[in-house]
């Protein structure tokens, strides 16, 4: 019986390889940093209070950030509060720039 040839061996090998390479870029180019999660999760409700979306939600579509789809997602919940929640919950999911855009709008 022959030996299994070493092609197939690196090629599961390259796609191991190949996998965990992926799951950090999508880490990188889609994850939002820990610790601004942090930031958002313990500032939450006074957030969800107090945000003014409209103009807010515009900058974040100027800046791609959000989708207009999103945008209109956010915008089809009742009130206010919970049009800031949504926008609360998608932000983590939007990468590493949304923290710093959210943050240059909310001081502009």
């Amino acid at each position: 019986m022959a030996a299994p040839s070493a092609a197939p061996r690196s090629a599961l090998q390259q796609k191991g390889l190949m996998t965990a390479d992926r799951g950090r870029r999508i880490l990188g180019v889609y994850g939002m940093h820990p610790d601004h999660q942090e930031a958002l999760k313990k500032n939450r409700v006074v957030l969800a209070k107090q945000l003014l979306l409209s103009e807010l939600l515009e900058h974040l579509l100027e800046k791609d950030i959000i989708t207009l789809e999103m945008r209109e997602h956010i915008q089809a919940k009742v009130c206010s509060f919970s049009q800031n929640v949504e926008l609360l919950n998608l932000l983590p999911k939007r990468g590493p720039q949304a923290f710093d855009a959210f943050c240059e709008v909310l001081h502009s």
